[in-house]
């Protein structure tokens, strides 16, 4: 009798064993915690954020929770692929470096869902090793960063070509982005993206600048999609 209320504990209807998911949904949690380490280590001050953090910790074990409760029924399991493929993020994910990670976290919830539980771990070290090599390799941030630049000019100044030379001077590379009418006509904003030779010499990039646009509204910021700005 015994025997028969453990089995009931442990098997559903459909056959699946509640041991094995729940090996796997614990498995899947302490890959999770590599990946999430792996990221906090090779993230500097600013860019860290604890709240994407968590997600790296949840997803592993919900995709191996999904996998692991639909793998006997491949029409149950491209449902659920289906249901991932079309879920949408409340906030865009403008750093594809956060979504290489999101990516790698879904990764190993698979890898676990299926049991592979060796095969997830070794994809974590050689992730985290890879992470750790590339952080070092960038871990100059001053030097060609992508910036969007934007300068307002009054609607007097001809300001085809205006920038270029100094645009020229201080970036490896711009393009515009956009032009806009503010101000009820009477001023033009030009956005940039730009891509900074180095960030030390910011402020003399600025100023020459507002030698060219008649000390009109100028903001250099971390650089966004056009649709963000506002």
């Amino acid at each position: 009798m015994w025997q028969t209320f453990l089995t009931s504990l442990t098997e559903t209807n459909s056959g699946i064993n509640l041991l094995e998911v729940s090996a796997s949904v614990a498995i899947a949690v302490l890959l999770g915690v590599l990946v999430f380490f792996t990221h906090k280590f090779t993230s500097d001050s600013f860019s860290y954020d604890k709240n994407f953090g968590l997600v790296m910790l949840f997803v592993p074990a919900t995709v191996a929770l999904l996998i692991s409760v639909t793998n006997s029924n491949i029409a149950r399991a491209l449902s659920i692929a289906g249901v991932l493929a079309i879920i949408r993020y409340r906030s865009t994910l403008t750093n594809p470096r956060d979504l290489v990670y999101i990516f790698f976290s879904v990764a190993v919830g698979f890898a676990a869902g299926v049991r592979l539980y060796v095969g997830a771990l070794i994809f974590v070290i050689i992730g985290a090793i890879v992470a750790a090599i590339y952080g070092l390799c960038t871990a100059d941030r001053t030097r060609n960063i992508k910036k969007t630049l934007r300068i307002a000019v009054p609607e007097s100044i001809n300001y085809d070509g205006m920038f270029d030379e100094v645009l020229g001077k201080y970036t490896n590379g711009y393009r515009v982005e956009g032009i806009r009418i503010i101000s009820g006509g009477t001023v033009t904003e030009l956005i940039y993206s730009v891509k900074v030779k180095d960030t030390k010499d910011t402020k003399a990039f600025i100023d020459e600048l507002r030698t060219l646009n008649a000390n009109f509204k100028i903001t250099l910021q971390e650089w966004m999609p056009l649709e963000r700005l506002v």
